[in-house]
């Protein structure tokens, strides 16, 4: 959605700084601030996974095996439906383990945004890994 001058609107930026802010406390384990993100009726939901609520989902982080290097969405796209907003991508995220060994991963992700109470607030993300496509 953009304005009459072709800039996006301010829900557009709204949630595209929303998801830059979840990627960022994901890349810190910064559950205080995902905690003030993600509603408490939030779902985290993954091919093979099942489902995990807001508890399940910050403990998830906050324990993360590997240090998070870098994080960071392409193709970022906002759709906006009244009180409802969906952001949709591609995430990539480097990692490195205790051992230094480095790995990217590659998802794409549908984050799902209601404003509650006057503030945007996640209630669901859906992602689902993407093939590593071999390098010629």
């Amino acid at each position: 959605m953009v304005n009459s001058k072709g800039k996006p609107s301010k829900t557009v930026e709204a949630i595209l700084q929303l998801g830059r802010d979840t990627m960022e406390a994901i890349k810190y384990k910064d559950v205080d601030a995902l905690d003030r993100i993600v509603a408490d009726d939030f779902i985290h939901r993954s091919p093979g996974g099942g489902d995990a609520g807001k508890a399940e989902f910050l403990k998830s982080v906050a324990s993360l095996p590997v240090k998070v290097v870098e994080i960071w969405g392409e193709e970022l796209k906002v759709s906006v439906y009244g009180e409802t907003a969906v952001l949709t991508g591609v995430q990539r995220v480097k990692t490195k383990s205790t051992d230094g060994e480095e790995e990217t991963w590659t998802g794409a992700f549908a984050d799902v945004f209601v404003r509650l109470d006057g503030r945007w607030r996640m209630v669901l993300a859906y992602s689902v890994d993407l093939p590593v496509i071999p390098k010629h």
